[in-house]
């Protein structure tokens, strides 16, 4: 500690040329950071872990083919099902196609669905039961209640674009969940409009199951019951059909790790020129340091601790960027789009605030050992004779 204050000054001996490669750095840590904790929300359970007895069944081949109705009544025979809900992604078009009125639309069992398959959502029972009695009624998140500033009441018109009907549908009240996203109308608003699939298909299933134990085996059981079928169906857990939407967009974890290791490489090539220029300024004096008794280990410390130091501070600042500037920002801007349930973990975790502090003394150690090794193996004839 009592050479902290030599080290300081010669991290600042040329401001423009530090200020400069810790900027390299704080760019490369912004980034770092938010990309992995980007990648880190979109992997997590936006119930936090309260989805654990709930399954999904959806079409074998993928969520663009429908399933029969008819394949409820079998599923709730099923011991240990709870509760099953049909469940339609009706994808209107609400007001315009600009992202931020851009609102999940899916249609459930008003009956149950707050009441036995997300009872961990909150939701008033005024509400509730005003929902099962108003057929074209609608609940929505109370963060697009913020939003759109609806009011019970308030009527909003849904233009379908795979389902070509049109609903006008209800405001009856909010909910809060992990997820707020979305809002929730009944099935019979499908079930009654004229397109093919009334009455006739459904999307998915919703449904819960009584013991976490057993949802291995209700999974399997499905599956098994219509193999042979015309709609064979795969039955995932909430967090399995969730993370399938990342897996849609290929190798992502890959390629946010290629990419980090390329900026890391090349952020590490821009602190070791800035060590060693910084080192060739000073072989007259490091020369004089030896004559004054410093050894070896002490120049190479020295300049390992430069390094180190430039790097953590570049590394400080970006994690501060990145936490309290750059994903609050993302976070907004994707509030209003698609992104908004991917989103709701979207946060710089202890475990990503470790692994940041990691790669910069890393970047530091990486960049600083060369210079370091170099300029403590100056003689002190050499580093003397620069002075003429």
């Amino acid at each position: 500690m009592k050479y902290l204050h030599l080290i300081w000054r010669n991290v600042f001996r040329k401001k423009t040329r530090t200020v400069l490669t810790m900027s390299s750095i704080v760019l490369v840590l912004v980034l770092i950071v938010t990309l992995v904790s980007l990648l880190a929300a979109m992997e997590q359970d936006p119930s936090g872990g309260k989805g654990a007895n709930r399954l999904v069944v959806q079409h074998a081949t993928g969520l663009a083919n429908f399933l029969p109705l008819s394949q409820r009544q079998r599923i709730e025979q099923i011991p240990g099902v709870v509760a099953v809900s049909p469940e339609m992604w009706f994808g209107g078009v609400y007001k315009d196609e600009r992202p931020e009125n851009w609102i999940g639309q899916l249609s459930a069992d008003p009956d149950i669905y707050f009441d036995k398959i997300f009872d961990d959502a909150k939701i008033d029972p005024k509400v509730n039961a005003e929902w099962k009695s108003t057929r074209n009624g609608f609940v929505a998140g109370k963060s697009l209640v913020d939003r759109f500033h609806w009011k019970p009441g308030d009527h909003i018109t849904l233009r379908g674009t795979y389902i070509p009907i049109t609903l006008d549908l209800v405001y009856v009240g909010q909910y809060t969940s992990g997820d707020e996203s979305n809002i929730f109308f009944s099935n019979e608003v499908l079930n009654q409009a004229t397109w093919r699939g009334a009455n006739k298909v459904t999307g998915l299933y919703y449904l819960k199951v009584a013991r976490g134990e057993d949802v291995s085996r209700v999974a399997a059981t499905i599956d098994r019951m219509f193999e042979n079928s015309d709609a064979p169906t795969k039955t995932l857990t909430e967090k399995q059909f969730q993370l399938q939407f990342l897996e849609m967009m290929g190798n992502v974890k890959f390629l946010i790790r290629g990419i980090s290791l390329i900026i890391l490489f090349s952020v590490t090539l821009i602190v070791a020129n800035t060590v060693a220029m910084s080192a060739r300024e000073r072989v007259t004096e490091i020369a004089v340091m030896r004559t004054l008794g410093y050894r070896r280990s002490h120049i190479l410390s020295f300049i390992l601790s430069e390094s180190v130091v430039m790097a953590l501070l570049g590394g400080l600042f970006g994690v501060a960027l990145a936490r309290w500037v750059f994903i609050p920002m993302i976070k907004a801007v994707g509030s209003k789009t698609s992104l908004s349930g991917f989103l709701i973990n979207f946060k710089v975790s202890p475990a990503t605030l470790l692994m940041a502090f990691t790669v910069s003394v890393g970047v530091g150690i990486l960049a600083g050992f060369v210079p370091a090794i170099r300029s403590s193996q100056i003689r002190i004839v050499d580093g003397l004779r620069k002075v003429v």
